[in-house]
């Protein structure tokens, strides 16, 4: 059998459709992954916790929802500029605190005042970009230690 080089050519043309061909089938064939919209709840969230607090955040502000970790029924937002939760008053001694965290260094901001609707705080995150984490605490002392995680949310 000879081959000449126009058929070696023609053959390497048709492997090479074909290989693109079954590329193209398994491209096509696999689920799209759709990005995740937020689901009804947090906009209710949302909602529950501005008509408590009597405040408005705006949609195109960054935030952040705070979720409890502790086991218990606590709820938060956090935006750059302010924290609002919705948590038990502590037991008499105790209070809230609110911190930034980045790699286990800790910032504490400040403790958290009741408000009509729970609790808020007033801090200004740009001071601190590198920190993305931010919790909230239960505290008897204030000495600069998390005594207890409440909640906490990541921007």
């Amino acid at each position: 059998m000879n081959f000449n080089r126009k058929d070696v050519v023609t053959g390497l043309i048709i492997i090479l459709l074909i290989i693109g061909g079954a590329y193209l089938y398994r491209y096509l064939k696999k689920p799209r992954t759709q990005t995740p919209t937020p689901s009804p709840a947090s906009f209710e969230f949302r909602k529950d916790l501005e008509d408590s607090f009597k405040l408005d955040i705006p949609d195109n502000v960054n935030s952040i929802e705070l979720k409890d970790v502790s086991g218990g029924d606590g709820r938060g937002i956090a935006t750059d500029k302010e924290i609002l939760v919705d948590a038990n008053d502590p037991e008499a001694g105790y209070f809230y605190q609110a911190w930034l965290e980045n790699s286990g260094k800790l910032i504490p901001l400040s403790k958290l005042q009741i408000a009509k609707g729970g609790w808020i705080a007033n801090y200004d995150r740009t001071k601190y970009p590198e920190y993305k984490k931010l919790i909230i605490s239960l505290e008897k002392v204030n000495d600069n230690k998390i005594e207890k995680i409440i909640l906490e949310g990541s921007f």
